[in-house]
Parts: structure tokens; C-alpha cells; sequence
């Protein structure tokens, strides 16, 4: 009788930190799953990734509270390109990422250490026509989405 309760314990115990690391990791996988979607989005000719990464949290953009308390995932990806900045800037206005050419950014950092980018985003004037090929430039591109969950609970 006493190993069937502790085995009855045991059962319990594994079925609550299941559920629990279910609900409280879900945030992350949202976060993650959003990422991957835009880290698959197809780079322009010519172009290549220097750098990518994610974070998510409550403290991207919107002044001093952050983002009013809803989660946030920004993901990002550093590129190299021959392209122009014009041309650049073409291919991702359309759908509506953050753009900043080299110089036009600032690295923003949380308490945490969770990074993402502020700054001048290129708005499609006073950009170059002229071809990188000889030194291609640097750039960032950036995605920025407020998300909920059934067990978020906002203060």
C-alpha cells in the first residue's frame, strides 16, 4: 500500500511540473516561433547574415514603462549587402520591418541584458542609389510584436 501513495506522489508531482512547465514556458515559444518565422523570411541578392537573435519581454520601446506591461518579442538580424540602400530599402519597407542602416541605430539593453535596436529608421528618403560591391554596407532589420497568451496577466 505505502508504494502505490508514493508512487500515486510521484505520478502527481511529475503531472503538476509538466502542466507548469508547459504554462510558463509558453511565452518563450511564441517568442521563438515568431523569430524563426521572420529569420526565414528570404534575404535580397547579394546579402548575407552577420548576425541574428531574439529576446522577448515587457521592456521594448514606449518610454519609460516599457511597453505597458504586454510581452514584446523583437527579433533581429545584422546583414551585409551589395545592394544599394535604396534597393535595400525597397525590398523590406514592404513589409513593414525596422530598417536602420549603419550609424543610424542604438543597442538598447534591459536590466536583463535582453538586447534590441532604437534609432533612426530609414524612412526611404536620402538613401544611396550606389552599389556596395567593393565594401558592402551593414545594416539591421528588425520585427517588433506586442503578444498575449490564455495565462499572461498584465499588471
Amino acid at each position: 500500500m505505502n508504494k502505490f501513495k508514493l508512487l500515486s506522489i510521484c505520478l502527481v508531482l511529475i503531472g503538476i511540473s509538466s502542466l507548469s512547465y508547459y504554462i510558463f514556458g509558453q511565452e518563450h515559444r511564441y517568442a521563438k516561433r515568431y523569430a524563426y518565422h521572420f529569420f526565414d523570411y528570404p534575404l535580397p541578392q547579394k546579402t548575407k547574415v552577420i548576425e541574428k537573435d531574439f529576446n522577448h519581454g515587457v521592456l521594448y520601446g514606449g518610454g519609460p514603462w516599457g511597453s505597458g506591461g504586454r510581452p514584446t518579442v523583437a527579433a533581429y538580424m545584422k546583414l551585409s549587402s551589395e545592394l544599394s540602400q535604396k534597393e535595400i530599402f525597397n525590398y523590406y519597407h514592404k513589409n513593414r520591418f525596422e530598417l536602420y542602416f549603419d550609424g543610424d541605430e542604438t543597442i538598447e539593453k534591459s536590466s536583463k541584458g535582453k538586447i534590441w535596436y532604437e534609432g533612426e529608421n530609414a524612412t526611404g528618403e536620402n538613401l544611396s542609389n550606389k552599389r556596395n560591391k567593393e565594401t558592402p554596407i551593414q545594416f539591421i532589420v528588425q520585427s517588433r510584436k506586442e503578444f498575449s497568451y490564455p495565462f499572461f496577466i498584465s499588471f
